[in-house]
């Protein structure tokens, strides 16, 4: 049928009426003619605005949606009254349309049970192929999808799905790891992490299939049940390496806290890369000290001769701490181009705690060149520099004052994550 002849049946059943003056309730026909005239209405809405000249039930996704719909409603009647055999298998069956310019559904969904996928596609197929069906002469669609539907095919990919999880994390972690192996591993330490890892991330529901913690260990060991029972798995253990690794990195000695009770302190670096945190060369503090100035100069307006040199120099001297040996070289210009990139927050670190500031007097560091190193550090690096400069008996507040004043107030952290 063609748009004008839908339009015509749409119009002859009272389409564009107006019906809000009609009796209440409607009786049997009406509501059967008002469905008709939704139904041609749907109809007519559907060819004019995909464009199609005439009109097909099989190309219709809603007909074929209806379709699906009575015939998954008759096979539930009839497993309601015999039920399926126990052999059989639901399956999900996606065919695809071979033809872009078909104006019809371009993916078609049907359901059917068998005892392989093969038996499923069988089924669907000689329900539906015919001259002119979805999979009949004129290879309209083709079958691009078979799926299991029942319960434990659901499971059973929830589980391959998380195991490939596992063996990804297992394996990120460990490539991650190996050359920064830690000595002198607390066994103590490693297992309950390793226990922690195991319960939140490895098995993290009590109530699934397969090996997990019981429900009343299902409390990360956090209760005064007997046996206190710790849990471990590979991937568990790699990721209590990795993270053990990654805090020994920035110079968090967590061993150390477990074993003394005490929190958590930053050393700097670990004994591993202790040989980084040497003293920088003399040369290097002053070409890092000329940089300073420039930019200082440029950022304040200020001269040499108003800086206390030696105090410079010193702060200089523990930010260079924190710089790896194989990068010093190229530390200078790296710093250089940070300075610039950061001018405008440089600027606005001034204009706050500089001497005419709103808050002057709050940031003693800011009279000082060195503060600018000490800013990239902090950016790049603040972990370790936290444990440098208490290490060389440096007022903690002040550099957290700093670190506040330039991650925050200014907003260097913004878009970084910080």
């Amino acid at each position: 049928m063609t748009v004008g002849q839908i339009h015509e049946l749409w119009v002859a059943a009272g389409g564009l009426e107006n019906r809000e003056d009609q009796p209440q309730p409607l009786s049997t026909e009406d509501r059967l003619a008002a469905v008709r005239r939704n139904e041609l209405k749907r109809i007519w809405n559907l060819m004019t605005e995909d464009g199609w000249e005439t009109y097909s039930p099989e190309s219709d996704p809603e007909v074929h949606r209806w379709r699906q719909a009575q015939r998954e409603r008759r096979e539930r009647e009839s497993r309601a009254a015999s039920g399926p055999a126990p052999e059989l298998i639901r399956y999900r069956i996606v065919a695809q349309g071979t033809d872009p310019e078909h104006p019809g559904a371009s993916v078609l969904t049907h359901y059917a049970y068998g005892r392989s996928v093969e038996e499923a596609v069988a089924t669907v197929r000689e329900a539906l192929e015919k001259p002119g069906g979805v999979y009949g002469d004129q290879g309209l669609y083709r079958v691009v999808e078979v799926a299991e539907e029942s319960w434990d095919s659901v499971l059973r990919q929830q589980e391959e799905a998380r195991r490939r999880y596992l063996t990804t994390i297992l394996e990120n972690a460990t490539t991650t790891v190996r050359g920064r192996e830690l000595d002198s591993l607390d066994a103590d330490l490693v297992g309950r992490l390793d226990d922690f890892f195991t319960r939140a991330v490895v098995f993290p529901d009590p109530h699934t299939p397969g090996v997990h913690p019981r429900p009343h260990q299902a409390t990360f060991g956090w209760t005064s049940e007997q046996p206190y029972i710790e849990h471990a798995s590979d991937p568990g253990r790699a990721l209590a390496l990795f993270l053990l690794s990654y805090l020994d990195h920035y110079g968090l000695n967590l061993q150390a806290a477990a074993r003394t009770g005490e929190q958590p302190v930053s050393e700097g670096r670990p004994s591993a890369r202790e040989a980084e945190g040497g003293e920088a060369p003399a040369e290097l503090v002053e070409r890092v000290l000329d940089i300073c100035g420039q930019h200082y100069t440029a950022v304040t307006g200020t001269n040499s001769e108003q800086w206390d040199q030696e105090s410079d120099r010193e702060v200089v001297g523990i930010a260079l701490r924190t710089v790896p040996m194989a990068e010093r070289d190229a530390y200078p210009q790296a710093l250089d181009t940070y300075l610039h990139e950061h001018l405008a927050l440089l600027e606005r670190l001034w204009q706050r705690y500089g001497p005419d500031g709103m808050f002057a007097g709050e940031l003693v560091l800011v009279d000082l060149p060195g503060c600018f190193v000490l800013c990239e550090r902090i950016d790049s690096s603040p972990l370790w520099l936290e444990g440098v400069w208490v290490r060389e008996g440096q007022e903690e507040n002040v550099l957290e004052r700093l670190k506040n004043a330039w991650l925050y107030d200014t907003g260097a952290g913004e878009g970084d994550g910080r």
